[in-house]
């Protein structure tokens, strides 16, 4: 064949490629790019790929019912069927293959939808604490296009009701620590119709259901049929609430694909068949995205009930983990265990601890690298609204303290003042994102949808400014920003350097009515032992300008948090604020 025409075939390959999987605009046009992208894609082993998409059950999975995060467990049991998918330390380290777990994702969908009415967009609550049955579900939810609302497992009675009532879930997944919570909101309000499928014994109500019997009553034990190309897969996770009622955030994760997760893949040394830790609440969506990566590329995924930290380093050791997302509270308390339990327990095999979900301080980020190695330390900014945003790795965190990362691929930042002009490099102001894994909107929630947008741009009222080679630094909620004496002070950075202070193990700063300045700037905090406020002072002086200087201290046993790790400034402000 001449060059010419072989070049002609080569660029309409690579167009067709574009315009079938509906990212022309988005793929990067350089060929270096556009080779690692279909190499991490096709699961970084390319040939043994595209030998398997020739076989003909895969070829028949993919015109029946398509290839994406609906179909990643039916792909891999077809390939590797007696690869171990979970394993559950809740349920003494029961294992199930990937053959088992496709099957237990068919049946529960079979059985949600012919026995309990589950339907596309029909709402079902996963309420439990971290199981192999959450995921299976959360899955089988999928595959028949339903809705999932993750909920958190300690909600209170009334904060489950404000959930149930409004998202529309009638059916709830239930495990020990949520059932009390919600059997009694079952009973209490028996006009909402709720069902609780519950993983345990606990089933002795007429509105309650054993999960075991409901996978036990399944017809069927094939995929769903599907009832439209564009199937969506809708998760619906509700803010934090630090401020008013929490609000329901929706995500199509089908939208999440190939490039995307190659784009992810680029930046993160996730490998198939990786062995994962999964500790951090499955309700909250950085540990769902983690999940949901690690299922596509066939990983071995270690369950964990809770966080604790000498569990969690034992598995990571003895399970040789490649990889684990830890929330920087969950960091801290890893490094604090006694230096003989962390030397017992080495961790050789971990490519990726990485940290998200609030803000990962640089003193803790030093401490993390000298623990595990730079190349292993990974932090990104994003949200539940927004999706992954930007990464960084510890050598990059050396270079550049405080930064959480340039974008990844896909992703777009702009830094805009309230009036949405975009502000110059190094200047802060709002942090607005655009990509195609943003929520879909606020559920039923019109007002906060349109708060949150600018156009196609969308933010979380995050601070934040940009430098010349595109590195983000975030300065903190806007809310928590304080006005004093007419100057704009940045609490993050002030707590950055008054963590580097080795009397302080934790500190949060905050801005409380003053007369005579409008707000004071107060620190909140967490002492190692003797606290010497004179000279914590003399340390901030010299690195701070004297407005950014705290004038009150205050010293607690430990900072509010949310399940997430989020310090919950609200509440310091109405404790200390009067």
């Amino acid at each position: 064949m001449p060059l010419r025409e072989a070049l002609r075939a080569a660029a309409h390959s690579t167009r067709v490629l574009a315009e079938s999987i509906a990212f022309r605009e988005r793929l990067d046009p350089t060929p270096r790019r556009l080779a690692r992208l279909l190499r991490v894609g096709l699961g970084l082993d390319a040939l043994d790929k595209l030998r398997l998409a020739a076989t003909p059950a895969v070829a028949k999975l993919a015109l029946t019912h398509g290839i994406g995060v609906r179909t990643v467990h039916a792909l891999h049991a077809l390939e590797s069927p007696t690869r171990v998918a979970l394993v559950d330390h809740g349920q003494a380290g029961r294992a199930r293959t990937y053959a088992e777990v496709d099957v237990e994702i068919n049946r529960l969908a079979h059985a949600l939808h012919d026995d309990l009415g589950v339907r596309r967009g029909v709402a079902v609550g996963l309420c439990a604490e971290n199981c192999a049955e959450y995921l299976i579900a959360w899955f089988a939810l999928m595959r028949l296009g339903a809705r999932a609302v993750h909920a958190s497992y300690r909600s209170k009675p009334a904060e489950l009701e404000y959930l149930v009532r409004h998202s529309g879930a009638r059916v709830l997944l239930v495990t020990e620590a949520s059932y009390e919570a919600a059997a009694g909101l079952a009973r209490e309000e028996p006009e909402l119709g709720i069902t609780l499928v519950t993983v345990g014994d606990r089933s002795d109500e007429p509105f309650a259901v054993a999960y075991e019997d409901v996978i036990a009553r399944a017809r069927s034990s094939t995929m769903p049929v599907r009832e439209s190309r564009d199937l969506e897969s809708e998760s619906i996770v509700y803010t934090s609430g630090t401020t008013g009622k929490p609000k329901g955030a929706v995500r199509d994760f089908a939208r999440f694909g190939v490039v995307e997760g190659a784009r992810v893949l680029e930046r993160l040394p996730f490998r198939v068949a990786d062995r994962h830790l999964l500790v951090a609440p499955l309700y909250h969506s950085g540990a769902q995205a983690f999940a949901m990566i690690h299922a596509a590329l066939g990983a071995t995924i270690h369950v964990h009930r809770h966080f604790e930290p000498e569990a969690t380093l034992a598995t990571l050791s003895n399970e040789r983990i490649h990889s684990v997302f830890l929330v920087p509270t969950m960091i801290r308390r890893l490094l604090e265990l006694p230096a003989a339990t962390r030397a017992a327990l080495p961790t050789p095999e971990l490519r990726a601890l990485v940290s998200g979900a609030s803000e990962f301080p640089e003193a803790l980020r030093r401490a993390a690298i000298a623990q595990f190695g730079a190349p292993a330390i990974h932090d990104f900014y994003g949200a539940t609204e927004l999706g992954w945003v930007t990464l960084i790795d510890g050598r990059e965190m050396e270079a550049r303290p405080g930064s959480v990362g340039r974008a990844l691929g896909g992703q777009q930042i702009a830094i805009l003042d309230a009036d949405g002009r975009a502000l110059p490099t190094g200047e802060t102001g709002l942090i607005y994102v655009r990509n195609e894994q943003t929520m879909s909107g606020y559920l039923d929630d019109a007002e906060a949808t349109a708060k949150s947008r600018r156009g196609t741009w969308i933010t979380v009222e995050d601070l934040g400014r940009l430098d010349h080679e595109g590195y983000l630094w975030v300065s903190g909620r806007e809310r928590d920003m304080v006005k004093s004496g007419g100057v704009n002070l940045y609490p993050v950075e002030i707590e950055e350097v008054l963590a580097r202070h080795p009397a302080v193990r934790e500190v949060a700063v905050i801005g409380v009515p003053d007369v005579e300045w409008g707000e004071r700037l107060v620190a909140v905090v967490v002492a190692r032992g003797p606290f010497d406020r004179e000279e914590v002072e003399r340390f901030a002086k010299r690195s701070l300008a004297s407005v950014k200087v705290p004038k009150d201290w205050q010293l607690v046993d430990e900072l509010p948090r949310n399940a997430t790790g989020k310090v919950l400034k609200k509440d310091l402000r109405a404790r200390f604020g009067g």
